[in-house]
């Protein structure tokens, strides 16, 4: 026999899925179907491809060890805040900013690592 699933199990566990429709819905309307158009959904995924990048190290760390790092976003706006004040007022080369970005970034997790691991040993 099959159990019956309920309308609010059904509502738990698709909320996310009914939400997203429901935006991307709404978003076609108000543009008028430009939202969906091919370029459209290619500029989406390219600029957003760091948060793709992030989100498989998240998934990587959670299945491996169970560890759930948080800092990792507030790390990546801090980052993403220095190379920008950077390359836009101070007209730096891209190429030095994006090595700066990187010892910028290892700095800040040597930070956060130190404090973390610090309150641990206590």
């Amino acid at each position: 026999m099959e159990k019956k699933i309920s309308f609010s199990e059904i509502l738990k566990k698709y909320t996310m899925v009914i939400v997203l429709v429901f935006v991307v819905i709404m978003f076609s309307v108000n543009t008028k179907g430009v939202m969906l158009l091919p370029q459209n959904v290619n500029n989406l995924v390219a600029q957003n491809a760091y948060v793709f990048i992030l989100a498989t190290g998240m998934l990587f760390c959670i299945l491996t060890g169970g560890n759930i790092d948080l800092s990792v976003g507030s790390v990546v706006c801090f980052v993403a805040a220095v190379g920008g004040k950077m390359m836009v007022l101070n007209s730096m080369n891209p190429y030095l900013t994006m090595i700066v970005m990187l010892l910028v970034g290892r700095r800040t997790w040597h930070i956060n690592f130190s404090l973390t691991w610090n309150q641990k040993q206590k």
